[in-house]
């Protein structure tokens, strides 16, 4: 019984650094977004704060690099909220009151979704902290068939 109250308590323990980072990697790009948007409009160099909600794909693909798709996916899925709470008008609501805006908001959820599960699967499913560091051995040098040409004397 103490087992499995201990593993559980691991198990949350797991869970709580990945989400935590998530929500703060996604506060800090829209901290960005926001800062961003709002001297591009001073300037009168850009007025459409829409366009800058792609940048949301970063920290949904760096989450996905460290934790895993599943922690990834949810990132997605919480870089979308912040999207429609912070980018799109009205600002700081979760209502979107153009049509346009929600399909741009839908197409910002598939695109995030599809990049977080390519990265999946590009690291082989696999976290960044389970995966097995490599070490340069020199007799795994060596006795690789492609390398005896080009290093003979090893």
């Amino acid at each position: 019984m103490r087992a499995r109250k201990v593993a559980a308590l691991a198990c949350r323990r797991d869970l709580i650094a990945p989400i935590l980072l998530s929500v703060a990697a996604i506060l800090l790009t829209s901290l960005l977004i926001n800062e961003a948007h709002v001297h591009l409009t001073a300037l009168h160099i850009w007025h459409d704060p829409e366009d800058l909600a792609l940048a949301y794909i970063l920290p949904t693909i760096f989450i996905t690099i460290l934790f895993g798709s599943n922690i990834g996916v949810s990132s997605a899925l919480l870089s979308g909220l912040a999207a429609a709470y912070f980018v799109y008008p009205p600002q700081f609501s979760m209502a979107i009151d153009n049509p346009e805006n929600l399909v741009e908001l839908g197409f910002l959820l598939v695109l995030s979704v599809t990049a977080s599960k390519s990265v999946a699967v590009l690291t082989d499913e696999k976290p960044l902290y389970r995966r097995p560091t490599r070490k340069l051995d020199r007799t795994a040098f060596v006795t690789d068939r492609r390398w005896r040409r080009f290093a003979p004397h090893l």
